[in-house]
């Protein structure tokens, strides 16, 4: 039995190698063959891509989400926790593809194979969960907007994302045990699942397919689509306000344009003499203040606009993390499917068609892209994240060129 699950927590060679699916070949097809000249491809330049534009992503949204005026808000360290997550789990990535493909041997190493499959399975598994934190939070923020300043704060965020880790860690030290290198041929060793534990994984299978699949993928997806309903619904009842709010301003400058006018007939009028003058000056006084006082709705009116902005900035942030949780199950799902269709095989206790392994391919390549393209979403969606990377991007550089060796040239 083959876990399908986080590489390299896979313990197979073959989620790496387009051209070797199964150091025995019992896993060696026609379709596996006319498909292996695109993996090879694939394998060869995608996976690098994805790797360097990842790092660079994810080191560049977190040092935004936490060095700019965004680390006021508690979504931001999910979200740079989610950028750390990603950033360790493509580190793995590296390493294995590198080891597969002879540019330095370390996986397939005594210490090293555990350590690397342990810190993949951490990675993977936090990152799923960090998308369930702020899918909630931005739930709360959407449900029960007036609850939302006292559960979703910065304090409460940071305590989310260290409990999260925790439970992260000890949860998957297991794997220090069920990793090994285990023989494929007469001189070569590789990191996989130790047989003597097959029986084991049965039940970790069991109980990591609820804990990373199917428990968050039913919550994203129901509340999802819920903050995706209330966000219609709030789009409709702002136009409503908006054309009301437009009727009233109109009401209003009308009368302002008719006292104005009032005001100036009968200063024309005070004109005539100085007694009148001064009587004329009292009656605009006094109308003055009546002005004033008819004009005090407008403060209503401002008040109600700066909450509408603050309204719409929430709700641009709900969009783009409805967005990043959206492309989350989008990426993922293929790799879901067939996991959970490997898992019903193995309950029965039958072999996986070989035709799954093939697919699971590029189903893992989804995967693997969903661990960088986060920041090209906050960069595409995040107006606010434009203009704080923008910024600081800006200050790197005036310090760069500020500094004395650089004055020097």
């Amino acid at each position: 039995m083959r876990r399908l699950n986080h590489i390299p927590a896979n313990f197979s060679q073959e989620l790496f190698n387009a051209t070797e699916f199964d150091p025995g070949g019992y896993y060696s097809d026609i379709d596996c063959d006319f498909f292996s000249s695109y993996l090879r491809i694939l394998h060869t330049y995608y996976i690098p891509a994805i790797i360097a534009v990842g790092f660079l992503g994810n080191f560049f949204s977190c040092v935004v989400f936490l060095s700019t005026h965004l680390k006021m808000r508690s979504s931001s360290y999910y979200l740079a926790a989610l950028a750390v997550a990603d950033f360790g789990f493509l580190f793995v990535v590296l390493v294995v593809h590198c080891s597969f493909n002879n540019v330095f041997e370390i996986f397939n190493t005594d210490g090293w194979c555990q350590f690397f499959v342990y810190i993949s399975s951490v990675c993977a598994s936090l990152s799923v969960w960090l998308i369930v934190a702020f899918t909630v939070e931005r739930f709360i923020a959407v449900q029960y907007p007036l609850q939302r300043p006292h559960i979703c704060t910065v304090s409460r965020a940071k305590t989310v994302v260290i409990s999260l880790t925790v439970v992260a860690m000890v949860s998957q030290v297991y794997l220090f045990w069920i990793a090994g290198l285990i023989n494929v041929s007469a001189d070569r060793e590789e990191c996989e699942m130790r047989p003597v534990y097959l029986e084991f994984m049965k039940v970790i299978n069991f109980v990591d397919t609820m804990a990373t699949l199917i428990v968050p993928f039913v919550l994203i997806v129901t509340m999802n689509t819920m903050i995706a309903r209330n966000l219609f619904l709030f789009s409709k009842r702002l136009q409503a306000s908006s054309i009301d709010e437009n009727l009233y301003t109109d009401t209003t400058e009308l009368q302002h344009s008719n006292t104005q006018s009032g005001i100036s007939n009968r200063r024309q009028g005070s004109q005539q003499s100085h007694i009148s003058q001064k009587s004329n000056l009292s009656r605009s006084s006094k109308k003055a203040n009546n002005n004033q006082l008819e004009r005090c709705p407008c403060i209503h009116v401002k008040m109600s606009a700066r909450n509408v902005a603050s309204t719409r900035s929430q709700q641009n942030i709900t969009k783009m993390l409805l967005l990043i949780s959206s492309v989350f199950i989008a990426l993922n799902f293929p790799s879901y499917v067939i996991r959970l269709s490997v898992y019903a095989y193995t309950l029965q206790q039958k072999n996986p068609p070989e035709t799954l392994y093939c697919i699971q391919q590029f189903a893992m390549l989804l995967y693997y892209t969903n661990f960088s393209i986060n920041f090209l979403l906050y960069a595409m969606c995040g107006v606010t994240f434009r203009r704080c990377l923008w910024q600081l991007l800006r200050n790197t550089l005036k310090r760069l060129a500020s500094t004395p060796f650089s004055s020097k040239w």
